[in-house]
């Protein structure tokens, strides 16, 4: 439960021009517990994703939990496992790494509940949000990015970790939609994933680097002759 103080803090903090956006501020943010766009607030404020992350893991274990997932990258969960995973707080830690694994998030609607729910578009869509968001980067995998993609959005490919984003990835992002070339990795904006981005929707050529543009227009040109 988000207590008025903390929400109004969250507001506060959105609205703040980048100049005034520090990693010490951001860290209070997380614990507001409705930090699900830092990564968009770190990109604004030009401040380290990682480095948040790090004050929150050493703020304690209750703090961990409001962390968005995308953060709970390979290194931060080292730092994690190397404060809380001897000692007392171990089976604390224990318990609270599994309740961030996708398995476990994924496995707790049956299938009957599941069916029901893909009734319903805007439920679905904040169901698998709430697992995205809730399950860390550190035990994610190209079918479990696919499979949030698909579910909830292809613009999250702005908030996965880059190490994480495959080629696959892109395809299934483009393939949703071909806007979302936006937030591909330009080290990632192949010719394969810029064509199919631009045959989703041809928009999308504004995204493409300069020295691919001619050669997907001559694909273009042949595809419809």
């Amino acid at each position: 439960m988000i207590d008025s103080n903390a929400r109004n803090l969250a507001v506060e903090v959105r609205n703040l021009p980048p100049s005034m956006l520090d990693a010490s501020l951001l860290a209070e943010y997380v614990k507001t517990g409705e930090a699900y766009d830092l990564s968009e607030l770190c990109k604004k404020g030009d401040v380290s994703l990682k480095q948040v992350a790090q004050i929150i893991v050493a703020s304690g274990l209750d703090e961990i939990d409001k962390l968005p997932g995308y953060a709970m990258t390979y290194e931060t969960f080292e730092l994690a496992e190397n404060l809380y995973s001897i000692g007392e707080s171990r089976l604390k830690w224990q318990q609270t790494r599994n309740r961030h694994k996708p398995d476990y998030l994924e496995g707790r609607l049956s299938r009957e509940a599941l069916k029901s729910l893909e009734l319903d578009e805007k439920k679905s869509k904040r169901h698998y949000a709430d697992i995205y968001f809730r399950s860390w980067a550190v035990f994610w995998g190209e079918k479990f990015l696919k499979r949030m993609i698909h579910k909830i959005d292809s613009r999250i490919i702005s908030s996965i970790p880059e190490e994480l984003i495959t080629e696959k990835v892109c395809f299934a992002a483009v393939l949703k939609s071909g806007l979302a070339l936006r937030y591909v990795p330009e080290s990632m904006r192949s010719l394969a994933v810029c064509t199919q981005a631009v045959q989703e929707n041809p928009a999308a050529i504004a995204f493409t680097p300069g020295r691919l543009r001619d050669q997907i227009r001559e694909l273009q040109v042949q595809e419809f002759n």
